[in-house]
């Protein structure tokens, strides 16, 4: 039977990573990967500095989520834009008005359709709806643009800030990350090459996905939530049956804080691998 392999990967550096997965970890001799994002540590809700250390002492991995957790693939525009407008409306989703993430005030962002690119600043939330969001600009918008066919995509520069500029925070802290892991699980080409060169693994290149095959690039990796809220346990089972039977590595990810991962799945995850010779590995084992 081939040799089968799974990691299991946290995110965004919740204090319950130290508080509730550490104890699973260290019950069932296990290691695990976990995301973070070194501007969070120490927030409310999120590790400390020290909580952190404890977790890579203890045989756990330590990759990049980011240097603010931006979402790095492109807003559809859901209104017209018109020359000398000081603001564009996008799709809701995954802009979070008032939080330091997802999309942030000062931004530097590409608007365009493919045959014409105008480079604007980001502003402050100025209309937020469930279907759209309608962001301020600085200054006027330079060109017009069409609300069916038009995105709004972060520029080279802040793609650059978000995927590379991390590692000096991360040299700070004492980290060397192998692993880099997209916010939202979200990367356009633009994005993904440029991790790719930055960092040897990229562990979601793509989600809620077959388990990878051997000889799968390590820029390539797919992964799924193990969140009962993507995954019922019938489910995870039929997903390690494919390691166990295909061999190649088995990726399933997770938020600790959710209430859709208690420690009790982290538990029968671990032990479900181990019923069927899968090992519990990390990238950089």
């Amino acid at each position: 039977m081939p040799d089968g392999q799974l990691v299991l990967v946290f995110d965004d550096g919740y204090a319950t990573d130290y508080e509730q997965l550490l104890p699973v970890l260290r019950a069932h001799d296990a290691p695990a990967a976990v995301a973070v994002v070194p501007e969070w540590l120490g927030d409310d809700d999120h590790l400390t500095g020290d909580q952190l250390a404890a977790l890579a002492e203890a045989g756990c991995e330590i990759c990049s989520h980011g240097s603010r957790h931006r979402y790095l693939q492109a807003h559809h525009l859901a209104a017209d834009v018109t020359s000398g407008d000081e603001r564009l409306t996008v799709a809701a989703g995954h802009v979070f008005p008032g939080e330091e993430h997802g999309v942030l005030a000062g931004d530097r962002y590409e608007l365009t359709d493919g045959n014409r690119t105008t480079t604007v600043t980001l502003g402050e939330s100025l209309a937020v709806g469930e279907a759209a969001v309608t962001l301020g600009v600085e200054g006027e918008i330079d060109a017009a643009f069409d609300g069916d066919e038009a995105v709004v995509r972060p520029t080279e520069a802040t793609l650059r800030d978000e995927i590379v500029g991390v590692r000096s925070a991360f040299d700070r802290l004492g980290y060397d990350p192998d692993g880099f892991v997209f916010p939202y699980d979200a990367a356009d080409p633009r994005a993904w090459a440029l991790a790719a060169e930055t960092y040897d693994v990229l562990p979601n290149a793509a989600v809620r996905s077959l388990p990878n095959r051997p000889g799968t690039p390590p820029t390539s990796y797919q992964r799924c939530y193990l969140e009962r809220s993507h995954l019922r346990r019938a489910e995870i089972e039929t997903y390690l049956d494919s390691v166990a039977t295909q061999g190649g590595l088995g990726i399933l990810a997770g938020h600790t804080a959710w209430e859709t991962v208690p420690p009790e799945r982290v538990a029968f995850v671990i032990e479900a691998a181990r019923e069927r010779g899968i090992e519990l590995t990390t990238f950089s084992s």
